[in-house]
This record gives structure tokens, sequence and C-alpha cells, in this order.
């Protein structure tokens, strides 16, 4: 009689075998065609048999059939099955082991073809997947196996798989590597290997990614199965990637019938869901998704209380979590479906009710229902939600001067009842100082509907209060509970907006050095400007802007109309140093286009000299200058089109037109060592018609970055270049240039402040350092310091007891005769590093406030891999490496010999040539 047994399981090591509790088993064994026999170990138990698993020992293709007792065996039902390097088929007949291909890549190349295998039906069960290949394609007669592909390492890994009533059970219960993994099948037909990738085969889901089933959590790894581009995939990832690439089968809203707040020392709110199944389901994650980007956060460490879910709302959840307003969605896995959608609690009412308010750190909380009743958080300042939670709106109505000492602010506020309003005050916009300039005698006068209007003056103290640049305007408001927040004040009437726009010096306060007025920034918002006062503005200046504009346009029909005036200038109208002279001189001299003019400043110690060489150079301020202004076509500058009238001054005629005009930026520097978004192409900015660069890299990048067509950017190198001579040889004693660029976040700081910055402490230190002296004197060394214009007030600061150091001012130093001479140049950020380098020369980057440069500016290129030079973070390192230099006699080292071809396209004395090109070209 035939020994009667079920295959139960196929395990790497052994094969499991249900049998009659009767049966005594003292012999099992293999056996061959020719008789060969092959022994098997076995554990024999009460209800099963676990024999060793022969697959290491069966050659591929072999046949044996399974001996028990020195009976035949046969199974109970009719198994087919399979696993590495093992087939098992089985029925009332016999049981048969078959050696299985060891390796997919082992087999011959030529023999296999590659393709789809479309599905119709793929289904989840008990960590398989169930599958009916079309047409019978695939049987028990040709089948080879199944396997998980690696999308990324293109590893095989063979799936244990049975046929059960013509399904295929594949079973996922096995470790994956972290990855994609492709699902195919291998097979024969004739003298061929065919290796199927699985697809989608039913037409009305094809091209959608569609959950099929979760297996769980494998080795720290979480496993499911879907179909994503059409190729049924098998995904193993960590939890926070794994919900990262699941699709979602069914999209609802996630109703809530009922939230507990846990305001305690650790904040929390606790859901429970009116669908108790999506409650218990094996897997479940709660999003934040932003509402400015779509961005999803996912909140770790949600847990399950009898049946709810509780969402932890501390600093560490929220830790990647911007500063935004975002929904609340869930995410819930079964077995063979994903469902996911916003939280939506079930409540009569639709008004906003909010449920948790808090602060943490440098922000704050607050999570509440919308007016649909969806569950949203609010994570920002404190001033922002205080502002939304007692629904504060304002808007600017009139700004007045008191005399010429201060102004009277009316604002329009409609509030909650719960909240006062203190006064009104303008706050310094900066990041690391805070100054307050606050209103008197505030008056309130309740409108209508929870609208009130709030007036306040102020009288400026230009000695205690003066500080440039930039002043918002804020309410300060008070709850019930005490709390105090500054509201800033957006929006303005059209009144106010044009009465302001009309002219800034009107609305100006002022001393003989120091101004304040309004102004209507980008938003459309009332902000102050306070600054230094220039020389030219006065009520003659204003006289003269109006003369010259009636002159212009009773010109322009007959004297203008065909000149096609073109306008050079460079940084505030005051240097005739930079790419804008440059080019003008060179245009100039060889006479290609007779209506060029430069414009600048008489008080510029560079005036003398450009005026001798050319007549068409004219001052800043003068009655020609502004006819010109009035009448030019096109501007061609190193710096944006402000810088041909006043930087600071946005209102007014002269302003217009500047915008209106075309202009070409021939640019101050390469851009790459700090990203900027002043010059970017944007609505209601002075967007530039053309932007020259120096390499293809630069090209790459302002079209990326500042969103220039490649069109609008021409390739040509820099005028400034075209002068460029290395002279480092010819002067008696070599020279190094100390060139720093300035900070946004130190701009017009008063000089107490400044003294206190790590900027003045390590260029003082390095400056006064001993070891710098000594290696000056030894190797017979000068060295020029020089600060950035917009640092040209702090320069009394530094005093140095140095003979062999010069300290140079802005205005009395020529920056491009300075880089000629130098034989090494020592700076941080400055793009002038490229003029050095341009020449073939050493520099030196010094960057001991890295972090907070890439804080507050950031560059485009990877300071720490792609500088043409070595970075120095202290005082110790620049000293060693100066030392260096000076040892090398100043020499270029290989590496940067080599970088210097991939950073410059040009490298001649034909730049001017091609910008005039690409200027002509322009319509």
């Amino acid at each position: 009689m035939k020994e009667q047994i079920k295959l139960i399981s196929i395990q790497e090591e052994y094969i499991v075998f249900g049998k009659s509790r009767d049966l005594s088993i003292w012999d099992i064994y293999l056996l061959n065609e020719e008789k060969n026999k092959m022994d098997i170990e076995f554990e024999n138990g009460i209800d099963e048999i676990k024999i060793k698993n022969p697959a290491q020992r069966l050659k591929e293709e072999s046949v044996y059939l399974l001996y028990i007792n020195d009976k035949k065996a046969v199974s109970s039902d009719a198994v087919f099955a399979g696993e590495n390097r093992l087939i098992i088929e089985g029925d009332l007949n016999s049981i048969v082991f078959r050696g299985n291909i060891e390796n997919v890549s082992s087999l011959d190349v030529e023999h296999v073809l590659e393709g789809d295998m479309p599905i119709e039906k793929v289904t989840f069960r008990d960590g398989h997947i169930l599958l009916n290949p079309p047409n019978e394609t695939v049987s028990k007669l040709n089948i080879i196996g199944f396997y998980a592909v690696n999308e990324e390492t293109n590893k095989f890994k063979m799936l244990r798989f049975s046929l059960l009533n013509d399904t295929f059970w594949i079973n996922l219960s096995d470790t994956f590597t972290q990855g994609f993994w492709k699902l195919k099948i291998l097979y024969k037909f004739n003298q061929y290997y065919l290796l199927d990738t699985i697809v989608e085969g039913n037409p009305n889901y094809l091209n959608k990614s569609f959950f099929i089933g979760y297996i769980g959590e494998i080795s720290g790894n979480h496993v499911g199965v879907f179909f994503k581009e059409n190729k049924l995939m098998i995904n193993s990832y960590q939890i926070e990637d794994f919900f990262k690439e699941i699709p979602v089968n069914e999209r609802e809203d996630i109703l809530v019938e009922q939230i507990l707040v846990h305001d305690l020392a650790e904040k929390s709110i606790e859901l429970r869901l009116v669908d108790e199944r999506l409650a218990s389901s094996k897997l479940k994650e709660i999003m934040l998704v932003s509402r400015k980007n779509k961005e999803r956060v996912r909140i770790p460490s949600i847990k399950q209380v009898n049946g709810k879910i509780v969402i932890p709302l501390t600093s560490e959840t929220l830790e990647e979590v911007n500063n935004n307003r975002w929904d609340l969605e869930g995410l819930f896995v079964n077995n063979e479906k994903s469902i996911a959608g916003r939280l939506q609690v079930v409540r009569e009412d639709n008004e906003k009710l909010i449920y948790l308010n808090y602060s943490i750190e440098d922000y704050t909380i607050m999570v509440y229902t919308t007016m649909n009743n969806y569950i949203a958080l609010l994570k920002s300042s404190g001033s922002a939600v205080f502002k939304e939670k007692y629904k504060i709106k304002t808007k600017m109505k009139d700004i007045s001067k008191k005399d010429n000492t201060g102004f009277t602010m009316t604002v329009q506020v409609k509030k909650d009842e719960r909240v006062d309003i203190k006064n009104i005050l303008v706050k310094l916009r900066s990041q690391d100082t805070i100054k307050l300039i606050t209103t008197e005698d505030t008056e309130i006068e309740l409108l209508q509907n929870q609208n009130y209007s709030v007036q306040g003056s102020f009288q400026m103290n230009w000695e205690r209060d003066f500080f440039p640049l930039y002043w918002d305007v804020f309410i300060t408001a008070v709850d019930d509970d005490g709390n105090e927040e500054l509201i800033k004040v957006t929006g303005a009437t059209n009144k106010l907006k044009k009465q302001i726009n009309k002219d800034y010096f009107i609305n100006a306060i002022y001393t003989d050095n120091k101004i304040l007025y309004p102004y209507v920034t980008l938003k459309k918002d009332i902000a102050f400007m306070m600054r230094d006062k220039e020389y030219y503005e006065n009520k003659g200046t204003k006289l003269k802007e109006k003369l010259a504009y009636l002159t212009y346009l009773l010109m322009k029909p007959f004297y203008y109309r065909n000149k096609e005036i073109w306008i050079g200038f460079e940084k505030f109208s005051s240097t005739a140093q930079d790419n804008g002279y440059a080019f003008f001189q060179y245009v100039d001299k060889n006479k290609l286009h007779d209506n060029f003019y430069f414009i600048l400043d008489k008080h510029s110690s560079d005036y003398e000299e450009v005026r001798k060489e050319s007549n068409k150079v004219v001052p800043f301020m003068s009655f020609k200058y502004l006819l010109l202004l009035y009448a030019s076509d096109l501007l061609v500058s190193s710096e944006n089109k402000r810088h041909v009238y006043n930087l600071r001054v946005r209102s007014g005629i002269v302003p217009k037109k500047i915008d209106s005009k075309k202009s070409v930026f021939l640019q101050h520097g390469v851009t790459a060592l700090k990203q900027s978004n002043v010059f970017k192409k944007a609505k209601g900015r002075g967007n530039f018609s053309l932007v020259i660069a120096t390499s293809d890299l630069e090209e790459e990048i302002i079209h990326q970055n500042w969103k220039y067509e490649l069109n609008e950017i021409a390739v040509t190198g820099f005028s400034r270049w075209d002068k460029l001579f290395d002279k480092s040889q010819k002067i008696k004693r070599r020279k190094i240039f100390v060139m720093p660029t300035w900070r946004t976040w130190m701009e017009d700081m008063p000089k107490e402040d400044f003294k206190r910055t790590d900027y003045y402490d390590n260029y003082v230190n390095f400056l006064n350092s001993k070891e710098l002296e000594l290696i000056l004197d030894k190797y017979d060394l000068d060295l020029i310091f020089f600060l950035h214009p917009k640092f040209k007030q702090y320069i009394s600061e530094f005093q140095l007891d140095n003979t062999h150091i010069t300290l140079k001012e802005f205005q009395n130093i020529k920056v491009n005769e300075e880089i000629m001479e130098a034989s090494l140049m020592i700076s941080d950020y400055s793009s002038v590093t490229w003029d050095m380098f341009y020449m073939k020369k050493p520099v030196l980057f010094y960057q001991f406030d890295y972090e907070k440069y890439e804080e507050y500016e950031g560059s485009y290129i990877d300071m720490e891999t792609e500088l043409f030079g070595e970075r120095a973070l202290n005082k110790g390192e620049l000293i060693q490496l100066v030392n260096e230099y000076a040892v090398n006699e100043f020499k270029l080292k290989p590496h940067y010999e080599k970088l210097h071809g991939e950073y410059y396209k040009y490298v001649d004395h034909d730049n001017s040539q091609r910008i005039f090109d690409v200027i002509k070209r322009l319509k």
C-alpha cells in the first residue's frame, strides 16, 4: 500500500508534509529512473514529517520519486509547487522532486526571450499573489519559476509558488532588500526560455498605479504589492518611503465622529473614526499636506488607544513641517485595499472651530476645522496664528506728515471682540536686530460690523531711532488672556497707494543727511524707507526733473525721434571701473555708436580722468543727464537699472521711465558664489532685455535660477576682462589683495553693532596677527585691504599698525589695477575672485561664517568641491595657506590650472566686441 501524505510547505531548509498519526516512518529516500538512491534526513512528528530540503543535491531537470518505508509516496491532493532549485509535483500516483534551474543568469542568452505577460486579474490572499496566466500559456508542464528582480541592482530572487485549481499562488513572505522588485515568470517553449514581466492586462487599469496587497513588515522593511507603470511590483521600503510610493485605490473623506484634545505637556489630538474598520487597519498613517505646494509630511509615532488614533503634535513630530497651512489626511492599508482622504469631522455646524492653539519654541501651532469641517493645522509665527484665531484684517487708510518731524497713520482694523488694539508701530525689517518706533496718543473708533479706525502719531528721534533700511507697519493686539502680538498691516487703499507712488520726496521727512518716507512694496503693502539722504535729494533737483521732462516732451518729435540713445553707468553712477565703463570706453574709442553716453557723479574720484577721455561722459543729476535719461532707448550697466538714478527710490516720474526702458545687464561679477533673487525675472521687477554671461555653466545658472530664456542670455565674457593684464611681476614688491564682500544681514548696521560681528573680529584679528606680520616682512610683501562699497562707513574701525598693510576706501581705489598687480587674492564669497582667476593667479577663500552665509545667501556651486582656490575656515588656516603660497612664489596649482578651462568660455581680449554684436541684434 502506498504511503499517502500532504504537502504543507516548502522552506529553505525543510519541506513539511502532513501525515496520519498511525503512520510510523523509519526511512525516506528519493529514487530516479536509473534507480539511483538519495537518502534524505527527516524528523518524524505526530501529524507531520519534516524532511531536509534536497534542492542543493539535485541537478537541473533531474527527476526523482519520493519513497517512504520503501514504498512510493503519493499525495492526498493534487499538488504543484516550487522554490529555489526545486519543483514538487504530486497526485495519487506519485510525488515527484524535480531539480530546477539554479540561476537565471546561467542560461544561454541566445535562448532567453524577454517580454511581457498581461494578467487581467491579480488578487492577494494570506501573503500570496494569485494569478492565472492567459490561454494556458504557462502550466505545470513548462513552468520553471517566478522571480522578483530588483530594479536598481538587477538582482534575481526566486519565489516559492504552488499551483492550485489552475491558479498560481506566489509566496511573498521571504525577505526583500530595500527597493522596487519587478515580478517575472520563467517558462520553457521548445528550445527557448521565456522570461516575461507580469504586466497589467485589464484595459480599464492601463497606466494606473493600483494597490494589490500589504504583506507586512519583514526585517525592518514594509512590503506591499502594486501595479506601477503597468508592471507588477513589490515595494520593500522603510515606513517613511513605503508610504511615499504606495498608490491609493480609493480616495474618500475619512469621517471623524469625535476629537479629544490632550493639552498637557505633550500636546496631541485623539480621533475616533466613524468607520471602525479603518481604525483597525494593519497600517495607518496621518499625513500633513501643504496647501501651498502639496508637500506631504508624515506624522511619526501615531498611536492607537482603545480603537482611537492619537496624533502627537510636539516639536519632534513637527520638525519637518514648514511654516504653512496644512490639511490632515489619513492613509489606511488593509490586506487588499489602500484608502486615503482628508479627515473630516461630523458636525452639524460649519463654522470654524479651534481645537488646539499653543506655542513651541519660535512658532505657534493651531489645529482647527475649516468651514467644511476638514481638520487642518496652521504652523506659523505667533502673530499669524493670533491674526487668524481672532479674524483680524487690516488696511492702511492714510499716512500724513506732521510738519517735518513725524507721521500720523490711520489703519482700518476688523477684529474679534475678544481683542483690543493698543497702538500702531513701525518695526525694522531685520532677523538680527529689533528696533521699534511706537505711536503715541492712539485713538480707536468703532465704525461698523467689528470694523475700527485706529489712528496714531510718532515723532522721529533721529539720534535714537535712526536705523536703515526697511521698516514695516504693525498694530499691537492683546486678547482676553493677556497674550500680546504684533500684527503686520497689509493692504492699503488705492487712493493712498496713488498718493505715495506719485513722489516719495513730497511724502518724506528729513534732516540734512537723513530721510524717512513711506513707499509701496512689491506686495502692494505700505512700508517705510529710512536711510542716509543723498546730497542731491532736495527741492531744486525735483524742480529740475520736471523741467527736464517738459523739455524732453517738446524736443521728442523732432530732435530725439531717431537718436537711439544708449546710457552706460555703474554702481550708484559713481564709479568708472567696472564692466559698464569698460564697454562704454570700447564703443566710444572705436566709434561704434554715436549716441552712447556714460553717467558719472562729479564727486567720483574717477570723474576728472574719464572726462578727459571722452566728451560723452555726462555729470550725474545734471540737466543734460535728466534729458538723456528720459530720451534714452537702452540702459547698459554692470548693475540693475535703478543705479542710474537712486537705488532706493521707486516712486516718481524718473523711476517709472527707467522701469519701462530696455536694458543690458553686463553683470558686476560671475553668478556662482552667491544666490540672488534681486535680478530674477519676475512680474513687477525691472527685468533685463539681455544678460551677459561668461561660460556655459553660468548661462545655465541664469537660465535655471533667474528664469531668463536662453535667447535672453549671451555668453561673451566680461568687458573689463579685455583690460586685464598680469602686472604682478612688474611691481617692486609683491602684493596680496584682500577684498571681502558684504553681508546682507549686516547692511547699514550701526558701527557699534558692526564691531561686535564675527566679520569684524575675524578680519581685524587676521590683519593684526603677528604671524601675518612675519610672513609679510620675511617675503617683503604688501597687503592691500579693501572693504566692499556697502561697508565703506566702517573703514575707520580698522585700526592697523603694520607698515606692510594699506587700507583703501571706496572711490580711492582702482580695483582692476589692484587685481592686476596682486600675486594672491584673499576674499570670501566675492565674485571679483573670478577676475583674479581669469589671469590664472591664485585665490584663497576665507569662509569663517560659511554656515551663516549658506543660511542667508547660499551659492550656485558647491563651496566644498567646486571652488577654484583653497578654503580657510579660521585665521590659522588662512595664515598657513598664505605662507604656503609665498614659499612657492604664488604659483597656481595644477588642479586649478585644469579647472580654468572649464570655468571660462573665452580667454582673450574680444569680450566687448562680442557684447556689442549681441546688443546690435536686440529688437
